[in-house]
């Protein structure tokens, strides 16, 4: 009885107009864009079933629908996952089907997103992403998921997300001020009605329990998230290694033969493959993504989805002219590089360290990047070391980038930082600036940049010269997050590179009570011998020294300022120090493809320590 006969005929009549437009291009593949098409189509036959294109919208509607329901999406991007997945459930709410909730898949993204948020109460850039962008879908999203899965840590989620909306936008009224809302809008009076409809009081909150790690696995997401808590000012860093996969191949392989996507992961992802896209402490942004785009389909040098406006290392195989500034061999088009393949290598926690370890093999250039980060769990500084091994010998030019707004003081090889806003307009909420110290004696300096909508400062070090096949290149950067007013200079000192080869790097820090010696073997493959026997290596194959430390670790963190050192180790047969052997693997017998078990050796252990 609201509307009139002749307002239902409008209504229609325009309705109609805008879901046969969109036969035009019936977008399909499991991502946004898809999704929202399929709601609206949806929508429209049930709104108007008598309609004649009722039937034929049911079905398109369908189709499109089809390749998500249940299944992965293909997107890897901040914006893009929540408004997918919105459009999903509005979807399933239209067409009853509520038995997808089910589905391993779909319950995956509610607790994907619960393990990305932020100290400051957001979703992390990636991808296409923004700073301060979209999280009322993730709260309307996880309100959702919390009823339907009965999580009282999406719940909190939700509840966390929302009291930053309010904070943010409505800082003079809300819940918490006892007041009304100040210029309340019509967007969060939706936001409001979709809390009420989707929210079940019965659902109490809960902390998530949920540390540093994988941001839930590492074949889909592709990411790592370091914690020190859930509090609003715990340390967080986010690596994304997330590539492009070799899931829904044809859907992918259709939108890059379809749309002007040539800067673009499949889909609206970035060349972000071991990029820290976001490091915070004390509230303070101390490293950030590089924002979305200012022009369709990217701006200049791909602007901002190209490897060189993410802090990651990026590689050209052409050699620069000396004097040559290195930007001018690094700006080029911006094109995707889709024969990269990226993968996990280890992740550990330790009582002192977190240490994470991922690959990207990028076929094109004939290259291997390994990207370490050793977390110190009690100062919350990062020790970043990369590694590159080339197969091919020819020119490389090889650039490690972390990029800010600010440098407030600088020396030989370490730069004081300061990120003072974000994406143009949002300051920056904490007092925490961020020395970098490069450790190895390479080119260092400032590249002034356009990024994430304002000007900002890329820091750099890199090499350009010929790499004969089999050798590494390395880069070791101390990340230190550094009270304003504190000197730089007395934190440089305490950091110092004691190996450095083509096997393995280590670094010295004076702790103030003692020393701690962190030590990370670069060739994973140094130890495998030629003889075709299991195991297929041994300790003498696999072994070196780090000054006072020998052994075969992938990774070693020691500690010598208590009675007796103090060591944590990964993939090891054996750790000595000051030649006293701290562990030594037991001797066992081994089968071999001869049949027989009469070969000795010693099998690695995944970890261990006197801690």
């Amino acid at each position: 009885e609201v509307y009139s006969a002749s307002d239902r005929e409008a209504i229609e009549q325009s309705v109609a107009g805008s879901a046969d437009f969109i036969f035009t291009f019936p977008e399909w593949s499991a991502m946004n864009r898809a999704m929202l098409r399929a709601e609206s189509f949806m929508a429209a036959a049930l709104a108007f079933p008598k309609h004649p294109h009722a039937d034929d919208w049911r079905k398109m509607a369908e189709i499109l629908a089809d390749d998500s329901l249940g299944k992965w999406e293909i997107e890897d991007a901040q914006i893009y996952h929540a408004v997918w997945l919105k459009a999903y459930i509005h979807y399933l709410d239209l067409t009853g089907q509520d038995r997808v909730f089910r589905s391993p898949m779909m319950q995956y993204y509610f607790r994907y997103f619960v393990s990305l948020l932020t100290p400051n109460r957001m979703i992390p850039e990636f991808g296409d992403g923004r700073w301060n962008l979209n999280i009322r879908d993730y709260c309307e999203v996880l309100e959702h998921g919390a009823k339907e899965y009965q999580s009282g840590e999406m719940q909190w989620a939700a509840d966390e997300i929302f009291r930053n909306i309010v904070r943010r936008n409505y800082p003079n009224g809300g819940p918490d001020s006892g007041r009304a809302f100040d210029s309340p809008d019509l967007r969060f009076a939706q936001l409001l009605i979709e809390r009420l409809q989707n929210r079940d009081p019965t659902v109490e909150t809960e902390v998530p329990e949920f540390s540093s790690g994988d941001a839930l696995e590492g074949v889909i997401s592709k990411k790592v998230v370091f914690r020190s808590g859930w509090e609003e000012d715990a340390a967080y860093l986010l690596l994304n290694y997330k590539d492009e996969g070799y899931y829904s191949v044809h859907q992918k392989d259709y939108l890059k033969r379809t749309l002007a996507v040539e800067e673009e992961k499949m889909h609206h992802g970035h060349s972000d493959e071991n990029s820290i896209c976001l490091f915070m402490q004390d509230g303070t942004v101390l490293l950030s993504d590089g924002n979305y785009r200012e022009v369709a389909p990217s701006g200049k040098y791909g602007a901002f989805r190209a490897d060189i406006f993410h802090n990651r290392v990026v590689v050209r195989a052409e050699k620069k002219s000396p004097g040559q500034p290195f930007f001018e061999i690094l700006r080029n088009s911006g094109a995707y590089n889709d024969d990269v393949r990226t993968s996990k290598i280890d992740f550990q926690t330790f009582p002192e360290i977190e240490y994470s370890r991922t690959r990207l093999e990028d076929m094109k250039n004939h290259y291997r990047w390994d990207r370490t980060l050793l977390r110190h769990r009690k100062e919350d500084y990062f020790i970043m070391m990369d590694a590159l091994k080339f197969f091919r010998s020819d020119y490389y030019t090889v650039v490690n980038l972390l990029h800010t707004r600010k440098i407030l003081d600088r020396g030989e090889n370490w730069y004081l930082t300061r990120i003072d806003q974000l994406a143009g307009e949002y300051p920056n909420q904490g007092d925490l600036n961020l020395l970098v110290i490069f450790l190895r004696d390479l080119d260092s300096g400032l590249q002034e940049e356009w990024r994430d909508l304002q000007e900002e400062l890329a820091v750099f070090q890199g090499d350009s010269r010929y790499y004969d096949a089999g050798l590494v290149e390395s880069f070791v950067t101390v990340l230190y997050p550094l009270e304003p007013g504190a000197d730089p200079e007395s934190v440089v000192r305490r950091f110092r590179l004691i190996k450095d080869d083509l096997n393995g790097v280590a670094v010295r820090v004076d702790s103030g009570t003692g020393t701690d010696l962190c030590g990370v073997k670069l060739a994973l493959d140094l130890d495998l011998l030629a003889e075709d026997v299991r195991p297929r290596y041994n300790y003498q194959s696999g072994k070196l020294v780090y000054g006072p430390v020998e052994t075969d670790a992938d990774m070693f963190f020691l500690n010598t300022s208590g009675e007796s050192p103090r060591y944590s180790a990964t993939n090891l047969v054996r750790f000595v120090y000051e030649d006293n052997v701290l562990f030594d693997a037991p001797e066992s017998n081994f089968f071999q493809v001869w049949g027989r078990s009469d070969h000795v050796g010693r099998a690695k252990w995944r970890r261990w320590g006197n801690y």
